[in-house]
């Protein structure tokens, strides 16, 4: 790291950004945490060439999905799940609040999305009267850009990625105009001093949004990262939490109930089960799938799909999903000597329910498939599930969050 320190440095931001978010992040993510432009500009090698660089020196390797650090031992997949959760909801939280005081246009806003040549987090058009500049009849606006660093132990060099995108947009487009945000969760005041004096303007979380807020976006990240131990040990943390995400509104701008709705499952689980494991992945075959919710009981082995949808799935969702990924998780589990014996169970839950195609599909597979058991729910079947298995607290969650807009 050091050789690409002196020597690389766009390289060694991005492997910086990639390991302050626990050695993996989401492709359309990664961009905005580096200082490498995204098309093509003079002086500058592009992102995709740096990223080409990474995988030929063997730092990184690409999935559909993701960004990851070859042989890093701190990849932590649950907590970067849950970093980029928080993340999402708070860039949405910023996003309305900006609307909301007439900082930005209205429904302007875009995200990860990019600014002369760089992307950042959200990047939105601002018209307040004295940022604007009007040559001839026209109006060009100012723009508000925004990137988001929430861990609490932050570096100098976890903010640098934002310090060098403005440098170069500021050297290379000098009439450029703009209000660069970084959204912080840390109170140090070396790294406030670092941003303030690089015209960098300072949201800390706790004072934008409140206290209650960022306590209950860390709750967030807290569960995600254990929500095994959780939902089976101590399920009213879970019950407290969602309460507070309705009081806040935290999930408002973001479809938070759908990451979430996959805790609601393992709460069901949870009360009954000898073993959970929540967004657990598995490789077969070079094949990498997750598994939303993974339920261990005394002669069987349950693989829940979980999707807090308020519409439907579509048939195209479901033979995907029969013909892909159960033929994966299967052998995977064929495959595991702890397994043996166990009956295999397959389900799917889906607060927005089933299309009448998806419906006559699932109900074919159930009658033909004998080497394991298919399984669908939708919210009548969670509610009568709920109540024959007497698990009250699941119950009141599909009643009070997943019911309204379903």
């Amino acid at each position: 790291m050091e050789v690409l320190k002196e020597n690389a440095y766009q390289h060694y931001l991005i492997i910086n950004g990639i390991s302050y978010h626990y050695g993996t992040i989401l492709k359309e993510k990664l961009a905005s945490f580096s200082a490498s432009p995204i098309k093509n500009s003079l002086g500058h090698k592009n992102f995709e060439s740096i990223i080409n660089d990474l995988k030929t020196l063997k730092l990184i390797k690409e999935t559909d999905t993701h960004y990851s650090l070859l042989g890093y031992d701190g990849i932590r997949e649950k907590k970067a799940k849950a970093i980029n959760a928080i993340e999402s909801i708070t860039i949405a939280h910023f996003h309305e609040w900006a609307r909301n005081i007439g900082l930005i246009s209205y429904d302007s806003a875009k995200f990860d999305s990019d600014f002369s040549r760089y992307q950042f987090c959200m990047v939105a058009p601002s018209y307040i009267k004295s940022l604007v500049s009007r040559p001839g009849e026209r109006i060009v606006p100012a723009f508000v850009l925004a990137d988001i660093v929430l861990k609490r132990d932050i570096t100098e060099t976890d903010v640098q990625f934002i310090i060098k995108k403005l440098e170069n947009i500021s050297m290379q487009n000098q009439s450029a105009k703009f209000i660069p945000f970084l959204l912080v969760g840390t109170h140090n005041s070396d790294i406030y001093h670092i941003l303030k004096s690089n015209g960098i303007v300072v949201g800390n979380i706790d004072e934008l949004f409140g206290k209650k807020y960022s306590d209950t976006l860390f709750g967030i990240f807290n569960l995600m990262e254990n929500a095994g131990a959780i939902l089976r040990k101590d399920p009213e943390k879970y019950i407290k939490l969602i309460e507070n995400i309705e009081k806040l509104a935290i999930g408002k701008t973001y479809n938070l109930k759908g990451d979430l709705f996959e805790m609601a499952v393992g709460l069901f689980h949870g009360q009954q089960c000898q073993s959970l494991d929540i967004s657990k992945r598995i490789i077969q075959d070079a094949k990498e799938v997750e598994i939303d919710v993974y339920a261990l009981y005394q002669d069987r082995v349950v693989f829940s799909e979980c999707k807090g949808y308020n519409y439907p799935i579509d048939d195209d969702y479901i033979e995907e999903w029969l013909s892909k990924k159960i033929p994966v998780v299967k052998k995977w589990a064929l495959s595991c000597d702890s397994l043996n014996g166990k009956k295999l169970e397959f389900e799917i839950w889906c607060t927005g329910g089933f299309s009448e195609q998806s419906v006559n599909r699932l109900s074919k597979a159930q009658q033909t498939t004998r080497k394991y058991s298919i399984e669908y729910y939708n919210l009548a079947k969670m509610r009568s599930a709920a109540k024959e298995k007497r698990i009250i607290h699941f119950e009141k969650i599909i009643k009070t969050y997943y019911t309204k807009e379903a």
